[in-house]
């Protein structure tokens, strides 16, 4: 059931499970939970319906060091959160990307709920790989596949929209800003709090905070400072070691074979809407993993001139954001009608993405930032929200070192180009190394924050357990990808969906039947 708390006055509920955050996974475990164990669920929600805005003003941090986009930008508060407006790539990391970085959980414990994933985004199953790749990489890279969803089930609140309204055990409220965390051994207590005043005080036996990483750590700085420094009297972790990824543009291909290299690294659509698109990982065995931290390099392209391409794209956003696209579109079709008639070509016959008109082939590198315990989100002395609590305060710098790790993945993929048959493909121009690193310098992350609440065998290692348990408190539970320790060899949502699954399961598992 969807309920908004403006308007409410002031009312009580109680639950088994309390989730804050309706977004990318905070509404599927709401669902899942309330189907698989028959207990009662609350959603907490901080936005409303939707997110007309690029930007929202709970979103507001202050910013030290470099300048992060990814605080206000990648970030949504609404019902479906930031999967409104989210790419779609989904792809499980590599098992050593868990086992060099001494991760609590190893990927076996993990990949049994992929199965999970796949059938809630209605994913073609395989390998997250192209087997039949036509020609070898060498020791150094191999090729990995990510999957995507079709734009209209990219939006979770569209995905789940029937099973929100049919589930008698689950509530989503929206408009409502947790205010007050309260745990007690046997359960927690909370307070939300709407734009105009409404108060909504909920207890229950169990809290998963789904909140978004940058949120999700500041809930976890609040819930430390509302329960007398519960979790910092064990952790010094809690807030540090927020990394991104960092992607700068290295080379651009000069194509010689322009369809046959369309065909090996342009989008591939398979049924029902879904996509897929390559990318080439240091291998498990490769040298460089003794020094280098995991990464990826992919070929995109950079639109020149407007076109079919760019029309298209808009079109399907504004399904994702569940919206009609403005009428201008129509005559925007109709003049883009010649390289629109080719692509449904290469659609239906080659199955895949026609590079578009007047673009250029770019090599993007994209690599793990190093942990760093001097980059860390706390609370702001000085700034408050609208409701009276502190903003977070971003402490976010790149090293050196990150950037010499670029360049470095940058020129093992350069290598391997030279040497393989991509070759004969096309010509690899690398950018120039100042333009580079003047590239680094004017990144501000690809909005995948991880690290800030980091999963450890102890609290000496992390912040919440391999559980995701929150040391120092009970009945708490932080489900972002800020728990992942490290950023890993490719995009975050994947694992932070697994865990999701992991933990819905392990609640189910110990779960007892509702009373008839």
């Amino acid at each position: 059931m969807l309920n908004d708390l403006g308007g409410q006055g002031a009312i009580s509920r109680a639950a088994d499970f309390i989730v804050i955050g309706a977004g990318t996974v905070g509404l599927p475990i709401s669902v899942l939970l309330a189907r698989k164990t028959g207990a009662t669920v609350i959603c907490l929600e901080t936005g409303g319906l939707r997110q007309e805005e690029d930007t929202h003003p709970l979103n507001e941090v202050v910013q030290q060091g470099m300048f992060y986009k990814g605080a206000s930008h990648g970030r949504f508060r609404c019902l479906g959160g930031t999967s409104m407006r989210w790419g779609g790539a989904l792809i499980p990391f590599q098992n050593s990307d868990l086992c060099n970085a001494h991760w609590p959980i190893s990927l076996d414990e993990l990949t049994p709920f992929i199965d999970d994933v796949e059938r809630l985004f209605s994913l073609e199953p395989g390998p997250y790989s192209d087997v039949s790749f036509p020609f070898e990489l060498g020791g150094t890279h191999v090729n990995r596949l990510a999957k995507w969803p079709e734009f209209r089930k990219r939006n979770v609140a569209a995905l789940l929209d029937a099973d929100v309204a049919a589930a008698a055990n689950l509530q989503v409220w929206l408009n409502a800003h947790v205010v007050k965390i309260k745990t007690q051994t046997e359960g927690v207590r909370l307070e939300a709090v709407s734009p105009n005043g409404d108060r909504l005080a909920i207890s229950g036996r169990k809290l998963i905070v789904a909140a978004g990483a940058i949120e999700t750590t500041r809930l976890a700085l609040l819930i430390d400072r509302q329960n007398n420094g519960a979790v910092s009297a064990l952790t010094s972790a809690l807030g540090h070691n927020f990394t991104d990824h960092i992607s700068a543009e290295v080379a651009e291909i000069v194509a010689s074979e322009t369809a046959l290299l369309n065909k090996i690294v342009g989008f591939r659509f398979g049924a029902a809407g879904s996509m897929r698109n390559i990318r080439f990982e240091l291998a498990p065995q490769a040298e460089a993993r003794r020094h280098l931290p995991p990464g990826f390099c992919h070929i995109g392209f950079e639109v020149e001139k407007p076109g079919g391409f760019d029309v298209l794209r808009e079109i399907f956003r504004n399904v994702q954001r569940r919206k009609s696209p403005p009428p201008r579109v129509i005559f925007d079709l109709i003049a883009n009608t010649p390289w629109l008639a080719r692509a449904m070509w290469w659609r239906l016959v080659n199955k895949r993405l026609l590079f578009p008109a007047h673009s250029r082939l770019i090599v993007h590198a994209v690599v793990e930032q190093l942990p760093s315990p001097n980059n860390r989100i706390t609370l702001s002395d000085t700034c408050c929200d609208r409701f009276g609590l502190p903003l977070a305060e971003i402490n976010w710098r790149l090293s050196k070192e990150d950037k010499e790790n670029v360049i470095e993945t940058s020129e093992l993929f350069r290598r391997t180009w030279r040497t393989s048959k991509f070759a004969s493909l096309g010509v690899w121009k690398s950018i120039e190394p100042q333009q580079i690193w003047a590239n680094i310098d004017n990144a501000e992350g690809i909005f995948h924050p991880t690290g800030s609440t980091r999963m450890g065998a102890c609290p000496a290692d992390g912040v919440v357990d391999k559980n995701l348990n929150l040391f120092g408190v009970a009945n708490v539970q932080l489900l972002a990808t800020s728990v992942l320790p490290t950023g890993g060899g490719a995009n975050p949502t994947m694992m932070l969906l697994l865990l999701g699954m992991r933990c819905v399961n392990q609640h189910a598992a110990g779960s007892t039947p509702p009373k008839a």
